[in-house]
């Protein structure tokens, strides 16, 4: 499958394979792949493999192919259909899984000429995906190899909230007890949840001005600074909304919108998108605050489980422990790049990263790329503006 129109008529026997293959999460669903692809697509090609058993569709592997560099290196990159606002990803199988990945992989490797590297990216630590595939490419004679990636915080929901509230630690407790006294004193404080489709955009409209009210703003990274990622997430949310599956929720005060939270529902487990808050309000936690309401309409709900998504950042680890792992599969071709590719990925990497001087050189060069990033996206903005 290699154009948009077949991808779009795919829908019932896309969304029929996902449930069969008993997905847990809404990132392999046809609307977050159609909203994802209608956003990012520009500049790179479909390239779905369809694997049958007669007529049953019994598995899909939901790639594409792009241009790209690795270590400065030009390659023609095979991989998921993903970019860093994918935060889980793999196959979909929904039966005989050996063979679902012979298929995919004989299809592949008839196709050499066609891609340098086949990167999979987000997949889950307990996915067959990084035992099956690796065993059949390393059999084919291609390098392998697997990278972790971000452990996500997750929040099982047994009991009931008040009984959860207790395990958490006492300060905690007691600041957003505290903040929440100070905050209530500026006027009324409510929860909001947006659900009808009709608000969908002025309510996104909305969380996207109050996540760029932040430092993200400045770092070229806010929703607000890119037309893609604002096409991306309204599609996904009116899509999600359509079927009952949209969490948009706001914190407010004296009638002001101060904080959100942009979640999905999926097999009665809710997955944390974008949060975000107005940074003058930073002193009453309002994240936090907001973030205590939705666990607590969660329990109400009765959901299963809260998945923060992402990595396993501290204001995550304040309301648990659980994480989950998730690995980046290599696969190189047999030939001298990608045996080249493979030793610095793996080998040469690794040894640099346990240098004094590395964790400077990378500072450095993350700071680089940032600072690009907001000209970038302050010429797009100007260019908005002209046109």
């Amino acid at each position: 499958m290699s154009e948009l129109e077949s991808l779009i008529s795919a829908k019932p026997a896309w969304d029929h394979l996902v449930d069969m293959a008993g997905i847990d999460h809404p990132f392999l669903s046809h609307d977050w792949i159609l909203s994802w692809w209608e956003s990012f697509g520009a500049g790179r090609q479909l390239n779905i493999l369809l694997v049958k058993d007669g007529e049953d569709l019994i598995g899909i592997a939901p790639l594409m192919i792009s241009r790209q560099r690795m270590y400065g290196v030009p390659v023609r990159e095979l991989g998921f259909i993903y970019n860093d606002h994918t935060p889980r990803f793999d196959f979909i199988v929904a039966r005989d899984h050996a063979s679902v990945y012979e298929a995919v992989w004989r299809h592949l490797s008839d196709r050499r000429e066609e891609w340098d590297l086949l990167k999979l990216c987000q997949i889950d630590s307990g996915s067959r995906t990084l035992f099956e595939l690796p065993l059949l490419a390393a059999a084919s004679g291609c390098q392998v190899g697997t990278w972790p990636s971000v452990e996500s915080p997750y929040l099982r929901l047994e009991g009931s909230f008040e009984q959860y509230y207790k395990t958490l630690k006492a300060g905690l407790r007691q600041n957003l007890k505290r903040r929440m006294k100070r905050l209530e004193e500026r006027g009324a404080v409510e929860f909001e949840c947006v659900s009808s489709d009709e608000q969908i955009d002025s309510a996104l409209s909305e969380a996207f001005r109050i996540e760029a009210a932040s430092w993200k703003h400045s770092a070229g990274t806010a929703i607000e600074c890119h037309r893609e990622l604002q096409k991306f997430y309204s599609l996904v949310a009116h899509r999600a909304a359509r079927r009952g599956a949209l969490y948009l929720t706001f914190l407010r005060v004296n009638g002001q919108r101060i904080a959100f939270d942009l979640s999905l529902l999926h097999d009665n487990k809710r997955f944390i998108l974008k949060p975000g808050y107005l940074q003058e309000y930073h002193t009453y936690s309002p994240g936090q605050q907001l973030t205590a309401m939705t666990i607590r309409d969660s329990f109400a709900r009765g959901l299963t489980e809260i998945d923060f998504l992402g990595a396993a950042e501290a204001w995550k680890l304040s309301w648990t422990s659980e994480r989950r792992k998730n690995y980046w599969l290599f696969v190189f071709q047999k030939d001298l790049r990608g045996a080249l590719l493979h030793y610095t990925k793996f080998r040469f990497v690794p040894w640099l990263q346990e240098k004094p001087f590395y964790a400077p050189l990378r500072d450095r060069m993350l700071n680089l790329r940032s600072q690009f990033a907001r000209r970038s996206s302050f010429t797009d903005v100007v260019r908005g503006r002209a046109q």
